[in-house]
């Protein structure tokens, strides 16, 4: 068995470990962060600072941090001191076996990825969140809880996909767009929006 590092000790770094310590993978799973002073039922073992010395005792890391572009800055990090980079699967997910997973993503309970769906770096499938067959997620992508998307959706890199919200199939989702919270997306969007409301439109003042 091997060792895991979470970066991040925030509520979803520690969502994270959760998942991760059901899959009975990891025979040590600790935390790194650079404000946390404790983890409730975790060792806090250092800061982001400490990496390439925690190297010699954690083979694997994920980064337990919601945003989405910081996320993924430090997964490039951690990949070029040589940590392995783990795809983390609630065990009560359900994840299919024609589906695939970037490294650094991660799964969460309750879940599903169907057949057929790619998820890049570093995305994220929150609690209850579905994702059906042949969607795919570009680096970073964030499906929050109870987030639900039909068939043959594509998702631009680092867009959230608010609690609640549902995708039409076959939509095409633009890069850095926010989903408002239990909206309704029906057509397609464009880069840089956000969009709210049923079905959704977007807010006035984004592109």
């Amino acid at each position: 068995m091997s060792t895991l590092l979470v970066l991040g000790a925030g509520g979803h770094g520690r969502v994270v470990a959760d998942a991760a310590t059901t899959m009975g993978t990891w025979s040590r799973v600790c935390f790194v962060d650079d404000r946390a002073t404790n983890v409730p039922g975790f060792e806090l073992v250092g800061t982001s600072a400490d990496l390439e010395r925690l190297l010699s005792s954690f083979k694997a890391l994920v980064v337990g941090i919601g945003d989405a572009r910081t996320r993924l800055q430090l997964l490039e990090r951690a990949a070029g001191l040589g940590f392995e980079l783990p795809v983390i699967v609630h065990r009560s997910a359900a994840v299919s076996t024609q589906a695939s997973l970037g490294p650094g993503s991660v799964v969460f309970a309750q879940s599903a990825v169907n057949p057929g769906a790619q998820l890049g770096r570093g995305c994220i499938v929150n609690t209850g969140a579905t994702v059906d067959h042949d969607c795919r997620f570009e680096d970073g992508v964030h499906a929050c809880p109870g987030a639900h998307l039909a068939g043959n959706v594509l998702v631009g890199e680092r867009t959230w996909i608010g609690v609640g919200a549902c995708v039409k199939q076959g939509v095409r989702i633009g890069s850095d767009v926010m989903i408002g919270a239990g909206a309704a997306v029906v057509a397609d969007v464009t880069s840089g929006q956000t969009v709210v409301g049923v079905p959704a439109r977007a807010r006035q003042g984004t592109s």
